[in-house]
């Protein structure tokens, strides 16, 4: 019977220790933004507590919110667009990106059905406006594609204006903007309606015009939660990739999200497609090669203050499992 006890005992302690040697992982995002669909995933399936981390996932309503909470270090994870977390980098904010998520598939330059722009080269001189400030990596990559394959920059003309994506459809609306710069699930909500399309892809434009694959979105961490938890961060990353498959292989995972953000079917569908094709997780020397690549161009159309450097310590694959 004492054999018996001891056995339950020993058991029991086990599992309670399991339970309590899961790493709490803070994850930080923007609101309604498609990192959402892996995050969920990760959590609802339980892939994380697999992982022995257990992710606690936090919307923030702007990007100021969200990048003062990561580098504030409210947040252990934070996804975000590596331009900010190169700068912050650069500007001694003890912050670093650990891992890809999206290339920028998901952004679009949207104009009304009936506009007779065509493509990005006809917006010279039109009023565009961007979703994300006037730093945020989707304006910046704009301002450069406009800048060094179509010669114009609308941010030393004063056509480049800036408001909240569920703003910038009825700006289009009323003709205060010829052109908007948008990403999911706005973008593919508005194409699938029928009412607006796209006269282009940044991320698919700055391939053309370099032949780099453009990197918009990656996850990041801050000095301190690295020297606690390494492992844990190793894990989240074996986490998300996990999270990724079962989000390709599971579609219910993108009705569940359109549901929730009130997509027609079409609209789901597009969102679908886009997504899994924004997705990446090449991240090597030659890809933080890229980004220090564009950086430079960055540098040179935005102006001094402006990822005047890229710091080697922005970037770390050090948490890649597949290493």
């Amino acid at each position: 019977m004492l054999i018996r006890l001891g056995f339950f005992a020993a058991v029991l302690f086990a599992t309670t220790s399991a339970a309590t040697a899961q790493v709490k992982v803070r994850i930080g995002d923007l609101a309604q933004s498609l990192n959402e669909i892996g995050s969920r995933a990760m959590i609802d399936q339980g892939i994380d507590k697999k992982y022995g981390i257990a992710a606690e996932y936090r919307a923030y309503p702007t990007l100021d919110g969200l990048f003062t909470a990561i580098r504030g270090k409210d947040v252990d994870v934070g996804f975000g667009g590596w331009t900010a977390i190169a700068q912050f980098r650069g500007k001694g904010m003890p912050v670093t990106m650990i891992f890809p998520v999206g290339r920028g598939t998901t952004v679009d330059v949207i104009v009304p059905t009936a506009s007779p722009i065509k493509s990005i080269a006809d917006l010279k001189g039109k009023k565009v406006g961007s979703f994300a400030g006037a730093a945020g990596t989707a304006t910046v990559l704009f301002r450069v594609i406009a800048s060094k394959f179509y010669n114009f920059d609308p941010g030393k003309t004063g056509d480049l204006q800036f408001a909240g994506p569920g703003l910038l459809p009825a700006l289009l609306d009323k003709g205060e903007i010829d052109a908007a710069v948008m990403f999911d699930p706005l973008a593919a909500k508005l194409e699938g309606s029928g009412k607006y399309r796209s006269i282009g892809n940044l991320a698919d434009a700055y391939k053309a015009g370099t032949g780099d694959d453009f990197l918009w979105i990656g996850y990041s961490t801050n000095d301190d939660f690295i020297k606690a938890e390494p492992e844990a961060l190793t894990n989240f990353t074996r986490a998300w990739l996990e999270a990724l498959d079962y989000v390709k292989s599971h579609p219910e995972v993108f009705e569940a999200y359109g549901k929730k953000y009130g997509l027609e079917p079409a609209a789901v569908d597009l969102l679908r497609q886009r997504v899994l094709a924004d997705y990446t997780t090449k991240w090597d020397d030659a890809t933080i090669a890229t980004l220090k690549r564009f950086g430079e161009m960055a540098n040179d159309v935005m102006g001094g203050g402006y990822l005047d450097t890229v710091p080697a310590a922005a970037f770390s694959t050090r948490f890649d499992p597949r290493k």
